[in-house]
């Protein structure tokens, strides 16, 4: 149900963090949390899952997530001793690393090539190089887009849509310190990207994450939280949201295509960037 799986997919931001360079190594710690999360849901529809087996899926996947991109994936999950006899211990030994490859294995095989489904931080990597992002900004992008993704009532929204929703209101918290790369006619190019219908998708998507933020304000407990309260993320967690707007209001704000003469510069917001971003790979 939504709420294990909102528990799941928590345990697994828990543990891909905790894994250092384990996992990852030089690769972009948010692709491959995004990705172990695709291949969850995708399996999720495929097969139904015991409760007592939602740890093993959730290890295997990103064992499973480790490998794409690699020509023989099937068999790089053979050879990943070490990562998979890892992923086996943070269960607290009820799985074996042997139970972990296999699993991964079976994902693997049922997925097949919808393993490559592109996530939601695949699209807003690709809308923020098109739309203008500031270190901070593309912090409470990824935010609002973890958020989305970890509630099982986002799933009625394409990937595409809740990457374009982050996008519009990471642009929208410049009161509350977060700059944003000034770029003209941005929302055309957004819309031209993603190819959303303004009224249909993105507009209600926009209007959910927005109550989204608001409704996850304060909630300290949450890991997903606790992330993006680090410095290194610029503490986004412990902004303040906007008040949340509804439908016909992001509607009217994206279809209008008139622009102030301050956006029809390249010229950056007068906030400088600063800070890392933990691994995040900026949307280059």
């Amino acid at each position: 149900d939504g709420r294990m799986r909102a528990v799941l997919f928590e345990w697994i931001a828990q543990v891909q963090t905790g894994a250092h360079g384990a996992l990852h190594g030089n690769a972009d710690p948010q692709d491959l949390l995004f990705r172990t999360f695709s291949i969850v849901d995708g399996y999720f529809t495929y097969k139904p899952v015991k409760r007592s087996e939602l740890q093993l899926v959730g290890v295997a996947a990103t064992l499973a997530a480790t490998s794409l991109g690699v020509a023989d994936a099937l068999q790089e999950i053979h050879s990943s001793d070490d990562l998979a006899a890892w992923l086996a211990f943070v269960t607290d030994g009820a799985y074996t690393a042997d139970d972990v490859r296999v699993a991964a294995r079976r994902i693997m095989k049922v997925l097949g090539c919808k393993m490559h489904t592109p996530t939601a931080y695949t699209f807003l990597r690709r809308y923020l190089r098109k739309t203008g992002w500031t270190q901070e900004s593309f912090s409470i992008a990824n935010y609002l887009t973890e958020l989305a993704v970890m509630n099982g009532g986002f799933s009625q929204y394409p990937p595409q849509a809740i990457a374009a929703a982050a996008t519009v209101l990471s642009r929208q918290y410049t009161s509350q310190g977060i700059g944003y790369q000034i770029m003209q006619s941005w929302k055309e190019k957004l819309l031209q990207c993603s190819r959303l219908d303004v009224i249909t998708e993105l507009a209600p998507c926009a209007a959910a994450l927005s109550r989204l933020h608001a409704a996850e304000h304060g909630r300290d407990y949450r890991f997903v939280n606790k992330k993006y309260m680090w410095h290194g993320l610029h503490m986004v967690a412990k902004i303040k949201p906007n008040p949340p707007a509804d439908v016909d209001n992001f509607a009217a704000f994206l279809s209008s295509t008139e622009s102030s003469s301050a956006e029809e510069t390249d010229a950056h917001w007068h906030k400088p960037e600063g800070g890392s971003t933990s691994g995040m790979g900026p949307p280059q």
